[in-house]
């Protein structure tokens, strides 16, 4: 059985067809359950492992199968593997700080070497570029990473990536933008009444709409260069300002409230977001981003919700 999936470019839709490839999903949250439902719909075997499998279960009435996997424990990778020769991994799995830097992602790489896997897909974070972003400067996967203390286990996490030695096995890092959709990123936080604009709203901010991650992660499958490299931004960076304005004026809501960058007897807000050029992604990977700024995203996320 072949499985062909489309992608939009510049020029076109561009097809993509290969046999039916196995998708194991470790560490399945927000985005890992929306490339679940997009393989599932496919007609791709999919698994997904997590220690939240309750939180999962619905997936199985789309035909997912759900398995536990606490990454703390690294002998939990080869079940979590197992019998899935030739599939492709995604670790969505967030720094795993019981264990040594490095650990639990070196034990994953064996488990999926091991089990015969295609292709190894990492997200990392668009945060490894520091918490003082300068709002002027355009950062690319050619720019220097910055990473402070929280990012160290990201850090650690590439590196294990880098020095892997499975050539038969394909690797891929996407390092992401923050990521918003239904359910999740500024608008949420409005509802919730947790949002607030950093200084006078003046920082620059880049995003990418959950389902572009997830045509992003299909089109690494088939086109990356083994260990490379992709920054997963839309087209338009804003500022956080605008962002709020724009979306408050089209929630008919108050605009959120202010707080500083740096307050009295509080420690300094870290700000890691950055203006993120997205160049490469478009242009090595062939795709043409569904949402390529937060208002056509934002009004996608209206549509499904009603």
């Amino acid at each position: 059985m072949q499985v062909q999936v489309q992608v939009h470019t510049k020029l076109g839709p561009l097809s993509y067809s290969w046999q039916v490839t196995p998708l194991v999903i470790l560490g399945c949250g927000y985005v890992g359950t929306r490339i679940a439902k997009t393989a599932a719909a496919q007609g791709r075997q999919v698994r997904v492992a997590s220690r939240s499998t309750g939180r999962l279960q619905p997936l199985t009435e789309l035909g997912i199968e759900v398995k536990f996997l606490d990454a703390g424990t690294p002998k939990n990778f080869t079940a979590a593997l197992a019998s899935q020769h030739g599939c492709t991994v995604v670790y969505s799995i967030p720094p795993v700080t019981t264990l040594p830097p490095g650990h639990a992602m070196r034990a994953a790489l064996q488990a999926a070497y091991g089990a015969g896997a295609a292709s190894f897909i990492y997200f990392s974070s668009s945060g490894l570029y520091g918490d003082q972003p300068d709002d002027d400067v355009w950062v690319d996967e050619d720019t220097p990473t910055t990473p402070d203390g929280a990012m160290q286990n990201i850090v650690s996490d590439e590196l294990e990536i880098e020095r892997c030695s499975f050539e038969r096995m394909k690797l891929a890092t996407l390092r992401l933008a923050p990521v918003y959709g239904p359910g999740r990123g500024v608008r949420n936080r409005i509802r919730k009444g947790d949002y607030r604009i950093l200084d006078d709203g003046q920082h620059v901010t880049s995003r990418i709409h959950v389902d572009d991650v997830v045509q992003a992660v299909f089109a690494a499958e088939q086109r990356a260069p083994h260990k490379a490299k992709y920054l997963l931004a839309d087209d338009a960076p804003t500022t956080q300002g605008e962002y709020a304005k724009w979306l408050a004026e089209r929630m008919g809501v108050p605009m959120p409230p202010y707080r500083q960058m740096f307050e009295p007897g509080k420690a300094r807000v870290a700000h890691r977001n950055r203006r993120i050029r997205n160049t490469k992604l478009k242009t090595e990977l062939g795709i043409e981003l569904k949402y390529p700024s937060f208002k056509e995203g934002e009004a996608a996320i209206e549509a499904e919700e009603g």
